[in-house]
């Protein structure tokens, strides 16, 4: 990587509707499939709590959220919600396609969809990780 880009992120339409269908699908599945009511109503509240949480990380709301980061040198530096940057000497791509990018931080991971990049294609990244 000798080339410096800096790409800012947005909500990704497609997590969240991927996340809407799953959601729906164990709903649909937990209702179908039990046989006692106390457990399916329990499962249904920690189904639509874990969907509500998932949302304020889908929503970049939470207050570690990354909203932008830049590659220069093999080093990504990432700046999060609260304006504090970290950089990453060691950045391991876990999985690449078309469509979505998952970049290893560490212990976190970074997981870029297609509609998420603001201002870049998620082929200009590719190019950029590979190189």
């Amino acid at each position: 990587m000798t080339e410096h880009a800096t790409f800012k992120l947005q909500v990704s339409k497609i997590y969240l509707k991927i996340s809407i269908l799953v959601h729906l699908f164990a709903l649909i599945v937990i209702w179908l499939y039990s046989f006692n009511s106390f457990v399916s109503l329990t499962l249904s509240i920690v189904l639509v709590m874990h969907f509500y949480f998932l949302n304020l990380s889908i929503f970049l709301k939470k207050s570690n959220a990354v909203l932008s980061f830049s590659l220069n040198d093999k080093t990504l530096t990432t700046t999060d919600k609260m304006g504090n940057s970290q950089q990453y000497p060691c950045v391991y791509c876990v999985y690449q396609s078309q469509f979505l990018v998952i970049i290893n931080l560490g212990k976190n991971s970074l997981v870029i969809f297609k509609d998420s990049l603001a201002s870049h294609s998620l082929s200009q990244l590719n190019r950029l990780l590979n190189a």
